[in-house]
């Protein structure tokens, strides 16, 4: 449905996209150009047109959709709790190439040059070749790794749910250190210049709302936390 709305001043509303979703949309939508692609929680990725809305493609994966897909050169990267990758042709939905794993995937894809990184239930981060996804290497966790990956000048960096945090080389998956912060980790951790922001849940009395730790990127050494309040 196609509305103009004029709410107090607030951006108008163009449309609504109700008839094709019928489920929770957990990740952000992806806009590429003129298309928006939307992943959902009863297992659809849909390809609508930005400009009304409208379907251009469905594809149907084995369980819910957690993580925003990614986009590269006419392909769609999306990560799927049914324990897939799937490469898709951004053009009609067409399946390029599905990639199994050993547990189910809440996080979106990571790309770099020609790797792609996926983060899964199974304890382990893992990187394919981003055309044809054939592993390259995995590195483990010591519990689920809910939150993407990040990659930042070839380190690949990631926190499972036990607060541990890794940082392993992006294209051998080479061990460099381990931290630790307080809580469960549950998002990705944020790179900017030498310094690793990871942010975590609280777990005790002493940490009852979260944390927010600082570690250098040279060696993984905590720099400073802040407690929430």
């Amino acid at each position: 449905a196609v509305e103009d709305v004029d709410d107090g001043g607030a951006a108008p509303q163009e449309w609504v996209q109700s008839a094709d979703i019928n489920d929770k949309i957990v990740a952000p939508p992806l806009q590429v150009e003129d298309t928006v692609y939307v992943g959902t929680a009863d297992n659809h990725v849909l390809a609508l047109d930005a400009t009304n809305g409208n379907k251009l493609w469905d594809f149907e994966t084995g369980h819910s959709i957690w993580g925003q897909p990614t986009y590269r050169d006419g392909i769609l990267f999306t990560t799927s709790m049914d324990r897939s990758i799937y490469a898709l042709d951004a053009e009609n939905g067409e399946v390029l190439w599905q990639t199994p794993f050993a547990g189910a995937i809440a996080a979106g894809p990571v790309l770099n040059e020609d790797l792609i990184y996926v983060s899964d239930f199974n304890s382990q981060i893992h990187a394919l070749d981003i055309h044809t996804g054939e592993e390259q290497w995995a590195a483990a966790a010591e519990n689920w790794v809910w939150g993407a990956p990040t990659y930042a000048d070839g380190v690949v960096y990631y926190a499972d749910v036990d607060g541990n945090v890794f940082a392993v080389g992006a294209q051998g998956g080479e061990f460099l250190w381990k931290a630790k912060t307080p809580g469960a980790v549950q998002t990705s951790p944020v790179v900017a210049g030498d310094i690793v922001y990871v942010a975590s849940e609280g777990e005790s009395s002493e940490v009852p709302a979260g944390a927010l730790r600082a570690f250098s990127v040279e060696d993984g050494r905590e720099l400073w936390t802040t407690i929430a309040p």
